[in-house]
């Protein structure tokens, strides 16, 4: 295993062109989640979802 993250530069550069181009928009990002972050880390979705709302 690698400490290097998972996205390849093109995906991280995708990912940062969205996050620049929308307003008022915050990245957060799950280390344990992957495709179904509400199974793999339903606390830190709950817990990312709730200060979205705040």
């Amino acid at each position: 295993m690698t400490d290097r993250p998972v996205r390849s530069e093109v995906e991280a550069e995708a990912v940062g062109s969205l996050e620049r181009a929308l307003p008022r928009v915050r990245r957060v990002i799950l280390p344990e989640a992957g495709h179904l972050p509400w199974v793999e880390d339903p606390r830190g979705l709950r817990g990312a979802g709730t200060a979205a709302l705040r």
